[in-house]
């Protein structure tokens, strides 16, 4: 199994070849270890059958605010707020619920992280989950992930030892379909950044 770094400059292109062909990829990032695939029925698929689960959404990463927009439900008496709360929260560890295009709503997030940003850029979405098996504990380090999903996986990318470590904190998650924002779970972001967002 291949182990890749961010830092090198072939890393982004064999990751989205390995993307694009409807593999799954194991990668460090700026919250705890992911696992990555293309937003596709057939990636959804990859990541239900590797973590053991189904019928469930995967939070989507996207490069910038402008890809985010293409997924959420167009609602101009929000469009401000959602611009600042996007502002607030992006690049970094929060993960946003909004109502989504299709139908539903839909997770997203930007990262705040060099090569996944580089790769984000080249797709309109990546689907992202922690990198356990349904119901399992979070791993902090790659030793740590379940030997099953090691061997489902095209390759590892690790982060170089001079960038910024890995954080083993899961993203802040905020609601933000209703009329206030709410925290779902407590992560990396501070929420109380959000505070004015009420005024």
């Amino acid at each position: 199994m291949r182990t890749l770094c961010w830092s090198n400059a072939k890393t982004v292109d064999y990751v989205e070849k390995e993307l694009r062909n409807g593999k799954v990829v194991l990668a460090e990032g700026d919250t705890v270890l992911g696992l990555l695939a293309d937003v596709s029925e057939k990636g959804h698929t990859q990541l239900d059958h590797i973590k053991g689960r189904s019928k469930k959404p995967y939070l989507v990463l996207v490069g910038d605010s402008k890809k985010a927009l293409k997924f959420i439900a167009k609602d101009e008496s929000k469009s401000f707020q959602i611009e600042k709360l996007m502002n607030i929260c992006w690049p970094g560890p929060a993960t946003l619920i909004f109502r989504a295009k299709a139908e539903g709503t839909i997770a997203l997030r930007v990262p705040d992280h060099v090569g996944l940003l580089q790769l984000l850029q080249r797709f309109e979405g990546l689907f992202s989950t922690s990198a356990n098996l349904a119901g399992g504990h979070v791993p902090s380090a790659v030793e740590q992930v379940d030997s099953t999903i090691v061997d489902s996986v095209a390759c590892v990318v690790m982060n170089d030892v001079h960038e910024k470590p890995q954080s083993h904190v899961p993203s802040t998650i905020i609601d933000c379909t209703g009329e206030r924002l709410v925290v779902v779970r407590e992560g990396a972001f501070d929420a109380r950044k959000l505070m004015d967002m009420h005024d």
